[in-house]
């Protein structure tokens, strides 16, 4: 199955190899910054941003993105084995969430975007923004962004890595990661196989396996003093087996992404971005294309920066012979006023659906002392019907639904105390136009079910988070509260615990490293109108830990759920229990 992938990693490598020999040191890669859109932002954050690198996410524990996700606390993932993956970020909907995969959104086909298709092993970092991004990313980011970074570190030398591990429920993986470098240019291509045999999660009597192979390449090169170009590839094939009633299970999520990028410095302090992509998707039987153009100018002042950008996007349907398109025109500015931190952006959205809509947003923040900085921020989004909705509304003559729109206010203190940091942010997000599935007769097995805006959602929240150290043990711990209340019923949203809270501890000692980890959610409600019941909160315990027996020799052993706590995250899903990983992973 992987006879045409190895042959393309070979023949690249091949072609690279002959000067890698020499390399001692490679062009720097200044990586996005996903909460500017810029390798090189002349503020600092202002947004609450969760951020992981390759460390942080080896003492997770986790064996797959989606379980990567469920270990952060700020966050609200349910869909265990079995059942589709969502993700909401501060009481928003699934759909509310942008996935970026290398700085490009990953298509939402089915009315959120498809975790299953990102391979953990070739995440290199992960960015977690909240609040709204439309302005910067366009339509879909209401709740927030999460930004996969497949990149790796060009500082590294010339290396090659082997990462072997076996687990509960028939689990094992591979992966194979080579890196070449030069002085003007980098090569990475890395291969991932990962088999589960799954569990029953329905009861149903059979098993819900997964088997996904990933192949992943990213290229460099400063081709003059002043262009740079990059490549990336990702071709992810996955059969995965879910449990619904709706229809005979298809088990298909593909991905192929490709995008390319050229980056160009002009005059003393301009330079432009252009990026292309192409992207296909296939979910359950049904395919996708999404193409996109982005171009960007950014110019550089004494103490700001002016971003110009026009992007162009087409994402089609092809199963049905449909097309969303829409050309954004959007900016930002950022800079420094009398010692104040601010950021302002806005982007018009020409969509070929829905006519024209702006998006905007005003970000400030101050050090008020040395050890202690304030911010607040201002924001609206939105968020287009996805293919679905929009398909089912023309068949049934429904053409009159409108985005969703947001605004969102927030707040924040940072301090450093003597015991440690301590960080608040208090937010308030109104969603109009909320989409709403009506079924007119109350039966689906009649074709006459459309979407309609119903109403407003009032989300308020707080967030709280504080980080020490304590005898050689370093200490992360956060507390979340979070209120979704539909204005039309007075309820709770569904599946959104009001409350949740992580404790996590770190610890490296010679060649050992240990990560203990404790996240608990409150109960939720299973369904908006409360119909189903509840669903129980819970607190998972995981641990993992590492031996180093050589620089480039290690073993690890990860041990989630390690109280074998029953729960679920969806009504009538069983989820995982515990799971025991172990592994070996090879520098050579």
């Amino acid at each position: 199955m992987f006879n045409k992938k190895i042959i393309l990693a070979a023949s690249l490598s091949a072609i690279f190899i002959s000067n890698s020999a020499n390399a001692v040191i490679g062009p720097i890669k200044i990586s996005l910054n996903t909460e500017y859109r810029t390798s090189n932002p002349v503020i600092g954050e202002i947004a609450t941003t969760i951020k992981l690198d390759k460390s942080d996410i080896e003492d997770t524990g986790a064996t797959t993105f989606t379980g990567l996700l469920q270990s952060i606390p700020s966050v609200s993932f349910e869909g265990g084995q079995g059942n589709l993956r969502a993700l909401r970020l501060r009481g928003n909907e699934a759909s509310h969430t942008l996935l970026l995969l290398d700085g490009h959104k990953v298509t939402i086909t089915g009315g959120q975007p498809n975790l299953d298709v990102i391979p953990l092993d070739q995440i290199e970092r992960i960015e977690i923004t909240k609040g709204p991004f439309s302005s910067l990313y366009g339509p879909g980011a209401i709740g927030g962004v999460i930004h996969v970074f497949t990149d790796k570190d060009v500082n590294s030398i010339t290396s090659s890595k082997i990462d072997i591990s076996s687990g509960s429920k028939g689990t094992t993986k591979t992966n194979l990661n080579t890196y070449f470098k030069n002085d003007k240019s980098y090569l990475d291509i890395a291969l991932t196989d990962f088999e589960t045999d799954g569990i029953d999660a329905t009861g149903d009597g059979d098993l819900d396996p997964i088997d996904r192979k990933t192949l992943g390449v990213n290229f460099g090169s400063q081709i003059t003093e002043k262009t740079a170009i990059s490549l990336n590839l990702l071709d992810t094939k996955a059969n995965i087996q879910y449990d619904d009633s709706w229809s005979t299970p298809k088990p298909d999520n593909n991905l192929k992404q490709i995008n390319l990028g050229i980056a160009h410095n002009y005059g003393k302090r301009s330079k432009v971005n252009l990026d292309i992509l192409r992207q296909d998707t296939k979910r359950r039987g049904d395919k996708y294309k999404l193409n996109t153009l982005t171009l960007i100018n950014e110019t550089d002042f004494d103490f700001s920066k002016l971003s110009l950008g026009m992007s162009n996007t087409v994402d089609k349907d092809l199963s049905n012979s449909k097309n969303i398109k829409h050309t954004d025109v959007f900016t930002q500015w950022q800079g420094l006023v009398t010692d104040n931190e601010i950021s302002v952006g806005a982007r018009l959205i020409d969509h070929d659906k829905f006519s024209s809509h702006t998006t905007y947003n005003f970000n400030w923040a101050r050090d008020i002392s040395a050890v202690t900085r304030v911010n607040a921020s201002y924001g609206s989004a939105t968020n287009l019907p996805d293919h679905y909705k929009n398909n089912l509304n023309i068949s049934q003559s429904q053409t009159s639904l409108k985005p969703e729109r947001s605004n969102n206010i927030e707040l924040g203190l940072k301090t450093e105390l003597e015991q440690g940091d301590l960080q608040l942010k208090i937010y308030k997000s109104k969603v109009k136009d909320a989409f709403s599935y009506l079924d007119p007769d109350n039966d689906w097995t009649t074709s006459n079910a459309y979407y309609v805006n119903d109403g407003v959602v009032n989300i308020t929240g707080l967030e709280l988070s504080f980080g020490s150290e304590f005898f050689g043990w370093d200490i992360d711990s956060s507390i979340d509260f979070n209120k979704a209340i539909a204005a039309s019923t007075n309820l709770q949203k569904g599946r959104r615990p009001n409350r949740s809270i992580s404790i996590n501890l770190n610890k490296s000692s010679g060649k050992w490293k240990r990560n203990i980890n404790w996240t608990a959610k409150s109960w939720a409600w299973d369904k908006d109108n409360h119909s189903t019941g509840k669903i129980g909160g819970y607190g998972l315990l995981n641990l993992s830990t590492s031996y180093n027996f050589t620089d480039d020799l290690s073993i690890y052993l990860n041990r989630n759920n390690a109280l074998d706590k029953n729960y679920e995250m969806a009504k009538g899903y069983n989820t995982l229990g515990k799971t025991t990983t172990i592994g070996l992973t090879y520098n050579f």
